[in-house]
């Protein structure tokens, strides 16, 4: 058995490492694009062919927290969008937060809604073109598109024309750029937690679709939508990102950078599509300037009040190019190195180093470009890099630095990004939770076959490795002696399959509407919806509860094995009881919180997984009390 379990353990191990490596890893080798200007103008010394736009998301306009939140949006229009001077602005979505003071209880509120409206009127006095969509939190609670509590429709910029996804073609002297809003987010909406992930239907599909179909045509395609596509599935299975295989980029939101332990998420497919989360405004303020200059797509992301935002434009950052959108080549023939300079005060002097090496003095042309020229045929092939020394009137030295490269080179994005933004994270969890119940229950059904466990144990022989083959030893014998307690082998293979099959819960999953969940999805309001953050939950039950449960049935039996029943009730309860009532008071306190706080008193009583796990427990813990080890084990006991 301990073979085969290595055999199995290398062998799936190996697959795992072999999956992520080729999906996380970018294909853009002697790519360099079949772009085809619609005017083969190099990038030079004037304002040709040069627009910028802002992104900002996860604003969560809040009636509960932080009351700041709009405020500082109305603020940052007057102090940030006047010196900016963007075309358009992009809101990609949580545009609202939803949710009670209690954080797990959401619904739309009105006054939420009031607020966002009332500051995006006083900023499209500014910037008129304000693009906005939903995201999660703005479809909680939400039955159908054209229900009335889907306030998006009524307050947002976007809503009373477009309820859902739709495309914004920008005219400029030189081209057309499309903005295609790819709303994921799920219809019905039900209440948090369970639309986490972005779920479009065959219908939404072929709109978006259209929508792309329709800006064939334009210099650029730029997707945005809330949902990184990691977690988006649609009804017909076809990937997002399949989808969105002609647009430059995707921005996206949602994640937060991970409370920013991921600063830079940003990640380039296999069909060259940029995805490039961003930061949230809720906590980080967080805003991102991008600039579409001779059709290369460069960005900068930016905290509120930090002066001055520095972008070079040409040469575009190395790891940001879309080799098969974008005119690359143009790079190695422009004239002219191009830096755009947005600052609340008055530039001074702008000092350019190429690979270390002084260039000389960037000189102002109008706005916010400043432009040095250059000679590129000078650089040989693979990356390098320019540094932008800025010196500012009000905010002092400014350095910004990035790669470049005029052969197409590409150093690779950061690890975190890519394997956030390029993994299938459905699929992932999908296979990790199936993994976790079969091994499990293969696992438990092999040992209740095992008649002799010592064969199975390794012989310590000391050194370094002891420690943990005894530890080993101990826990697979505890687990046999479960195996051999026929109900609690059947009751504990039972319940970690219900986990896996059967309903969770039955409750108000939306307001007035009953609903019943399972792992793969819902059945809500007449629809079905793969939910997929089950299956984080599920994780969750099983390594919190039903394993825990398992791993202190044996520990029990084993302690009662070696007739330390005798003992005194001081040593009973620091190894028995009080091991067992924290894991009982831990499974209460979840079935008590969180599907009961959102769901209704409905989910508590009718909620099989949770709630239902506390009187297993309960039950088990007394059959495992009056259970003869002695009796049934006889043949073969381990001392440990």
């Amino acid at each position: 058995m301990k073979v085969l379990a290595y055999i199995i353990f290398v062998t799936i191990s190996l697959c795992l490492l072999g999956f992520i490596s080729y999906t996380i890893q970018n294909d853009i080798e002697d790519r360099k694009g079949n772009y085809i200007p619609y005017q083969n103008i190099v990038p030079g010394g004037g304002m040709e062919r040069l627009f910028w736009f802002v992104q900002v998301t996860d604003i969560h306009v809040s009636r509960y927290r932080s009351f700041d939140r709009a405020p500082d949006l109305r603020k940052f229009c007057d102090t940030h969008l006047t010196v900016i001077k963007p075309r358009l602005v992009l809101a990609s979505g949580d545009l609202t937060d939803a949710k009670f003071y209690d954080l797990k209880r959401s619904k739309q509120f009105v006054d939420e809604w009031q607020t966002y409206h009332d500051t995006v009127k006083h900023c499209q006095e500014i910037v008129k073109t304000w693009l906005d969509l939903r995201g999660n939190h703005d479809s909680f609670d939400t039955p159908d598109l054209d229900h009335r509590d889907n306030l998006f429709r009524k307050y947002s910029s976007q809503g009373m024309d477009h309820g859902s996804s739709y495309v914004y073609h920008h005219e400029e002297k030189f081209g057309k750029y499309s903005f295609v809003a790819v709303d994921a987010s799920p219809n019905p909406g039900p209440k948090r937690p369970f639309n986490f992930f972005g779920y479009i239907k065959s219908d939404g599909e072929k709109v978006i679709e259209s929508y792309l179909n329709e800006s064939r045509t334009s210099n650029m395609t730029i997707a945005f939508g809330h949902y990184p596509s990691s977690l988006v599935a649609t009804q017909t299975g076809n990937n997002i990102r399949y989808i969105l295989r002609n647009v430059t980029a995707y921005l996206c939101g949602h994640l937060h950078t991970l409370a920013g332990l991921v600063p830079n998420m940003y990640a380039r497919h296999k069909t060259g599509m940029l995805e490039l989360e961003l930061g949230d405004w809720r906590d980080a303020r967080i805003y991102r300037v991008l600039a579409v200059d001779h059709d290369m797509l460069s960005i900068v992301d930016a905290v509120k009040d930090r002066w001055p935002v520095v972008m070079v434009t040409n040469p575009k950052e190395a790891s940001l190019i879309a080799p098969l959108h974008e005119p690359l080549y143009l790079i190695e023939k422009s004239t002219h190195i191009r830096i755009l300079v947005f600052t609340n005060g008055n530039v001074n002097n702008i000092e350019v180093y190429v690979d270390s090496k002084h260039q000389g003095k960037a000189k102002h042309v109008e706005g916010p470009l400043y432009v040095l020229p250059w000679q590129p045929s000078l650089l040989s092939g693979g990356v390098h890099s320019i540094r932008v020394v800025v010196q500012d009137s009000v905010n002092g030295r400014h350095v910004t630095e990035q790669t470049f490269s005029l052969d197409g080179t590409s150093p690779l994005l950061p690890f975190k990004g890519r394997f956030i933004l390029m993994m299938d994270i459905a699929t992932l969890v999908h296979v990790v939770f199936y993994f976790v119940v079969t091994v499990y229950v293969f696992v438990m059904v092999l040992l209740r076959k095992c008649n002799n466990i010592r064969s199975h144990l390794f012989t310590l022989h000391g050194g370094i490795f002891n420690s943990l083959l005894k530890l080993y030893n101990s826990w697979l014998h505890r687990m046999w002696l479960v195996t051999k307690t026929t109900k609690l082998f059947y009751s504990l293979i039972g319940a970690m399959l219900y986990v896996a099959f059967g309903p969770w819960l039955v409750g108000e999953i939306l307001e007035g509407h009953i609903g019943v969940v399972f792992v793969w999805g819902m059945y809500v309001n007449g629809s079905y919806l793969p939910v997929c953050l089950t299956y984080f939950y599920g994780l969750f039950q099983v390594i919190t509860f039903n394993i825990p449960l398992t791993l202190y049935l044996g520990y029990q039996l084993q302690y009662s094995q070696g007739g330390h029943r005798r003992k005194s009730l001081c040593h009973r309860a620091r190894h028995i009881y009080f091991p067992f009532i924290a894991l009982l008071v831990f499974q209460t306190y979840i079935a008590l919180s969180e599907f009961p706080a959102a769901y209704g008193i409905r989910a508590l009583v009718l909620g099989p997984v949770r709630t239902g796990s506390v009187i297993l427990a309960v039950v088990l813990f007394s059959v495992s009390r009056k259970t003869n080890v002695n009796s049934l084990t006889g043949i073969c006991t381990h001392n440990n």
